[in-house]
């Protein structure tokens, strides 16, 4: 028999109001996290800001999860998000996030801002492999230069006391939705870095964990 997994913490909360139950398995990776300067659909991970009259640039940057593969469990389809972790990284220059909001009813327990720890009710629907799940609006002294955003690891408070999970390079964390009853999985997301007002040429590669969803072997593509 499989041994029962605890999920820490502050994901513990989060997940009481997305009906999860008090213990969950890690998955494995299973898509990639990504930054847009647009506000549509198509995702714009280099941007481009100026400074306004009263000397500070501010931009809105989207957060969304992609490239998650279609997968199921026993025969019932992987559909939707419950809840996430993720930890927002500003280097370059300092950043000041103003805004921080999600798309439908949440609890947040994150830290501070930029620290998102999250749960959804009821949940978001994956539509071809991706949602957005958070808006920052945020605000900098200046015009700020060759500023890259992405994801610290230290943020995810249900990884780091997991030792499935613990080490193997996952930067954001996310669990089903209670409506297709897979909401005691817990996935890990990689991640492609974001560049504002960049001066040279960026590195869009995706940054990926160690171990996915096919080496832990939970789930089959449907």
């Amino acid at each position: 028999m499989r041994a029962i997994r605890y999920v820490f913490l502050g994901f513990l909360l989060v997940l009481s109001l997305a009906a999860v139950p008090a213990w969950a398995v890690f998955s494995g990776e299973n898509g990639v996290i990504r930054f847009s300067f647009d506000p549509g659909d198509e995702i714009q991970p280099v941007g481009h800001a100026t400074v306004s009259e009263n000397g500070v640039t501010v931009v809105d940057l989207y957060c969304w999860l992609t490239d998650v593969e279609p997968l199921k469990k026993e025969g019932v389809a992987f559909t939707g998000v419950g809840a996430f972790e993720l930890l927002l990284t500003i280097d370059g220059a300092e950043g000041f996030i103003l805004k921080q909001e999600y798309f439908q009813d949440f609890r947040q327990v994150g830290s501070r801002p930029g620290h998102c720890v999250v749960g959804l009710d009821p949940g978001m629907s994956l539509e071809d492999g991706r949602v957005q799940l958070v808006h920052w609006e945020i605000l900098f002294q200046g015009q700020p230069e060759d500023v890259v955003f992405g994801l610290d690891p230290a943020g995810l408070i249900s990884c780091v006391k997991d030792p499935e999970c613990d080490g193997q390079g996952m930067r954001a964390l996310y669990v089903g939705d209670g409506a297709s009853g897979l909401n005691g999985y817990i996935f890990g997301a990689g991640y492609q870095p974001a560049y504002l007002n960049p001066s040279e040429e960026v590195d869009l590669q995706d940054r990926h964990g160690q171990i996915t969803w096919r080496d832990r072997g939970q789930f089959e593509l449907r």
